[in-house]
């Protein structure tokens, strides 16, 4: 698949990502890492259907994909929590825009809040919450209505690193028992390498894929525990390998950039 994008000002099309090609099964948890710029969230927005692609095609299934598919679900960069309702009402909201009457919504809704733990948190609003219960409650409003795929666009970067490797291994708790297909936006290497199957490493931009690299180190993984498994730092090292000089040449464009 490519995407380009118009820029009317210059009068010319920016290439985002160009002739990417790769397969995720059924139950994968698959991360994609890259430098900044690299395409990586256009790809999930291509997955997703947001927008429309410039060339190629995507299957979900065997079926092209074309608009948005009720089968997938996204978790953003930022919690997409409406401040004016409590966690109950938002976790329940995907339920009520897909027609699911009260009495069947309640019973789902309890049951996301306590895995997510949050019990006793129902009428609280999302001012009064920390930003890694505000990210459990965007969590719970994507994996409440059942998608069979789950997006998740760098999900995690902006919390504290304790808070972050709880929430990475709730994920991983929550993939276990369902094993929803995962595919996972992330700038830290570690982060994919610790919570994923397999990673696709993409290029400096255009993004197109460097290579894909299977993650075989044993499950169930705690994320914290996992680091220390001597397959671990060989990984690092190998894929990192790779993924440095892409690193190092989108840094020099952007500089380049600032600089003209």
């Amino acid at each position: 698949m490519t995407q380009r994008f118009a820029l009317p000002r210059e009068d010319r099309e920016f290439t985002a990502v160009q002739d990417v090609s790769f397969d995720i099964g059924g139950g994968e948890f698959v991360s994609i890492v890259g430098p900044s710029g690299c395409g990586k969230s256009t790809l999930l927005g291509l997955i997703a259907g947001l927008v429309p692609i410039s060339a190629g095609h995507i299957s979900l299934d065997g079926q092209p994909v074309d608009g948005v598919n009720a089968r997938l679900g996204f978790v953003f960069q930022r919690d997409a929590l409406f401040p004016w309702k409590t966690v109950a009402q938002n976790v329940g909201l995907p339920l009520l825009f897909r027609g699911v009457d009260a009495a069947s919504a309640r019973p789902r809704v309890a049951d996301w809040i306590a895995r997510i733990g949050l019990t006793g948190f129902e009428r609280y609003h999302p001012h009064q919450l920390s930003g890694g219960m505000r990210k459990r409650v965007a969590l719970a409003m994507t994996m409440v209505y059942e998608p069979q795929i789950v997006l998740m666009d760098e999900p995690f970067g902006a919390l504290d690193v304790q808070t972050r490797n709880l929430m990475e291994n709730d994920l991983l708790e929550i993939w276990a028992q369902s094993r929803r297909t995962v595919v996972f936006v992330t700038h830290d290497l570690e982060e994919a390498i610790a919570l994923s199957d397999r990673i696709v490493v993409m290029t400096a931009s255009p993004g197109r894929v460097k290579a894909v690299y299977t993650i075989s180190l044993p499950r169930p993984r705690s994320v914290t525990e996992i680091r220390f498994h001597p397959d671990f730092g060989r990984l690092y090292e190998t894929i990192w390998k790779d993924l440095k000089d892409e690193v190092r040449v989108g840094y020099e464009r952007s500089r380049q950039g600032l600089a003209g």
